[in-house]
């Protein structure tokens, strides 16, 4: 049952139905609802559940596979781009839209700056 699989999910994650409910826009209700098969979960519920906690939706939907899905640096990338976009950072956004413009030397150059400060900003 996907309610079953909704819950081992939210228990794996260590989360109460609310907490679980808001990292996904739906209410404690609604994840209840869920969880005791009281209401099939939308497809784009089940979506959205899949990415937010990289779970296969083959197993979410059937039972069948690994629990969790395979990551893809893409994955990681989309997930990043979506946070920047979400947020109020206008900076990071105009330094990614600037770097997307530059030519494959420059781009080795920055990434080989950005690796150098990170490296000196985590030894503060």
């Amino acid at each position: 049952m996907i309610g079953e699989r909704i819950q081992v999910i939210r228990k794996e994650s260590d989360l109460s139905q609310e907490e679980f409910g808001k990292r996904l826009a739906v209410s404690r209700n609604v994840v209840a609802k869920y969880e005791n098969g009281l209401v099939e979960p939308p497809e784009l519920f089940l979506n959205h559940l899949c990415m937010k906690f990289g779970v296969s939706e083959d197993w979410i939907k059937t039972g069948q596979g690994d629990i969790y899905a395979a990551i893809t640096e893409d994955d990681l990338v989309s997930e990043k781009l979506g946070i920047i976009l979400a947020s109020d950072n206008d900076m990071i956004k105009d330094i990614i839209t600037k770097a997307y413009e530059l030519d494959e030397d420059y781009l080795l150059m920055l990434n080989q700056l950005i690796d150098g400060m990170l490296a000196k900003q985590s030894k503060k």
